[in-house]
């Protein structure tokens, strides 16, 4: 009973992990004041110096807000198993990105 009670919860258990996912290193280089910003649908606290977020494979957008709208600077692609880092900085007032990996 307890082994097919067992095999029942891990089995769904690995259910809901997603196969193809990436991962995505946000850098925020200190002393520049960045906007909000965006990826998909998660906010990243730009507070901090980095920040790692798991992102499904394929395209990705980072965003940021002003006036409650979001504008796209930065698109890369995320690959399975890896880690894509995007330093950010901003001159003046508009942010800047470069992406490696």
């Amino acid at each position: 009973m307890r082994l097919g009670l067992a095999a029942v919860v891990l089995a769904l258990a690995l259910k809901g992990c997603p196969g193809d996912v990436g991962y995505v290193e946000i850098r925020i280089v200190p002393g520049y004041v960045v906007p909000p910003l965006v990826l998909g649908t998660t906010r990243v606290d730009v507070r901090r110096a980095s920040t790692v977020l798991r992102e499904r494979v394929g395209p990705a957008r980072l965003e940021f807000e002003r006036d409650g709208l979001r504008f796209p600077f930065c698109e890369f692609d995320v690959r399975k198993d890896r880690i894509v880092t995007v330093a950010v900085t901003a001159i003046g007032r508009d942010p800047r990105c470069k992406v490696q990996g």
